[in-house]
């Protein structure tokens, strides 16, 4: 079905440049019937879309709605909709990527996108009991005041929007502390944890909690905080919406929302890039794919992951892209966020009450280099273990901090004994059990993503965002880039992501326009 469609697409390839050859000589800008001629050129111009995650599936539904039928969209692996990826996993669906969305009421959002799916369930996240324990087995010894979790929650909220660094740099004050997000944090928090406790019992576990939500946000990101540029707590704060809106039945049947309108045809799947001719004055735009087939092209949007377009931007674009944007790429950048679900025989309840927050120290990245052992140290990186809402048999484990690669590379039994060993500590419980299957994200070892989120490093800032979204092409728009590395609004998020696709689209869609009624 796909060589048929894959021939189908290179027959419309040929006969389209014949016409859109004769559409450029004989236009000339000057047309007594505007409407005819935007129709026909709808029709006739070709458009590749290299990425069949949310950014490039929303840039082919919005060119599709607008009438640019020969839209193609090119996905490297077997299946669509990038890192939003939902598995059947036990009694329930379990999230490797993307899992939440926020309430948000702007025009092409990703909530938009879910409220008006038709048929399809949602539910709100609710609030769940979390207990901080201590990892040493006292646990049950050590009771961490409901009331102090609330406060250092707060506080942390608003050293995430960054409202300290503003009035820093506004007053010029310890702006060493600014140096990276890390800082920043231990910084400001050791300050809070001075005025607002007084007792050393009350500040060491308010430091120990705050270490905690250190942890949490990095797990967000997939990096070390110290890696972290500040402008990205001022330019693009984390949304840590309480209540956000899940899927039950998998993220992923939005993504189907935004393939409804593409035939066979369109989407294609296994279509791994080689090379991308998008510059030249003797042979026509094109895209090569790794099978041999070549796809020409009037517009290409490429929507290829960060972590891909650092490994391999200077041998896949013919020409080489500009310095600037090269450039962009290498200083932006792309964490490896990591999850691990645990399914259990029989139902999780019988052990496990409440949320789990693992208390202990988030070792730093000096710790790499000091001959660390990974495989006894990644479980203090554990943000939280929690029981799915949807499931009495699933435990899903987020890790912060760093170590990502490491973790990925680690054999299932390794895994299995040393988040059983952790469980057991916290829970002062030798019997908790073996877990009897376990399935676990590997954003970092996929050769289709080489990581999972986009981040400001501190070698990078919002001008390397803009550098990577601005398209090439002297007067033509005719490479765009699109991907959640390429928007401001939401950076490293699904809605950026859907946003980016939408305002790729739409500057093919203002270029007609504006040509076709001069």
């Amino acid at each position: 079905m796909y060589k048929l469609a894959n021939r189908r697409s290179l027959y419309y390839a040929t006969a389209l440049k014949a016409e859109l050859t004769g559409l450029q000589q004989h236009g000339g800008g000057r047309h007594h019937d505007y409407n005819h001629n935007l129709d026909t050129a709808k029709q006739k111009v070709r458009i590749v879309v290299i990425g069949a995650g949310i950014a490039g599936l929303s840039a082919a539904q919005h060119l599709l709605s607008h009438g640019f039928q020969r839209t193609l969209v090119l996905e490297a692996t077997e299946r669509y909709g990038g890192r939003v990826n939902s598995q059947k996993f036990g009694d329930t669906f379990c999230e490797l990527g993307a899992k939440w969305v926020n309430i948000d009421g702007s025009h092409d959002s990703m909530y938009e996108l879910l409220r008006n799916a038709e048929g399809l369930t949602k539910r709100l996240k609710q609030p769940t009991r979390v207990r901080y324990v201590h990892p040493e087995g006292q646990g049950d010894q050590i009771k961490v005041p409901p009331r102090m979790v609330e406060l250092i929650d707060t506080l942390f909220r608003q050293l995430c929007r960054g409202f300290k660094v503003r009035d820093k740099v506004k007053n010029g004050g310890d702006l060493q502390s600014l140096d990276n997000v890390m800082s920043y944090f231990q910084s400001e928090s050791e300050k809070l944890i001075g005025t607002s406790f007084k007792e050393p019992a009350e500040q060491l576990m308010a430091r120990d909690i705050f270490q905690s939500l250190f942890k949490d946000f990095s797990s967000i990101l997939g990096c070390c905080l110290e890696y972290v540029n500040i402008q990205h707590v001022t330019t693009c704060p984390l949304k840590q919406e309480t209540n956000p809106i899940y899927v039950p039945t998998g993220l992923d049947n939005i993504v189907e929302e935004l393939t409804n309108d593409l035939d066979v045809g369109q989407l294609q799947i296994g279509k791994p890039v080689g090379q991308i001719q998008w510059k030249t004055l003797s042979e026509p735009q094109s895209v090569g794919c790794l099978d041999g087939s070549l796809y020409q092209a009037d517009h290409i949007i490429c929507t290829l992951p960060l972590g891909v377009l650092k490994t391999f931007s200077s041998i896949l674009f013919k020409p080489t892209l500009p310095l600037e944007k090269l450039q962009a790429i290498q200083n932006l950048g792309f964490g490896n966020p990591v999850k691990i679900y645990l399914s259990y025989k029989r139902p999780i309840n019988r052990w496990l009450k409440s949320n789990l927050r693992p208390l202990g120290s988030l070792l730093q990245p000096s710790d790499l280099s000091s001959g660390c052992n990974p495989q006894r140290s990644w479980t203090q990186r554990v943000v939280e273990i929690s029981q799915l809402p949807t499931s009495q048999h699933v435990l899903e484990i987020r890790v912060g901090g760093g170590y990502y690669d490491e973790i990925e590379k680690l054999p299932d039994a390794t895994l299995l004994e040393q988040i059983t060993t952790l469980l057991r500590q916290c829970l002062s419980n030798s019997k908790v059990p073996y877990p009897q299957a376990m399935l676990r994200s590997n954003w970092n070892s996929s050769a289709c993503y080489l990581g999972g989120r986009p981040y400001f490093s501190v070698n990078s800032s919002a001008r390397d965002v803009q550098s990577l979204a601005a398209p090439l092409g002297h007067v033509v728009p005719t490479l765009l880039f699109a991907g959640d590395a390429t928007a401001l609004q939401g950076f490293g998020t699904i809605d950026g992501a859907r946003f980016s696709g939408i305002r790729e689209a739409q500057r093919i869609i203002d270029y007609y326009n504006k040509k076709l009624s001069a």
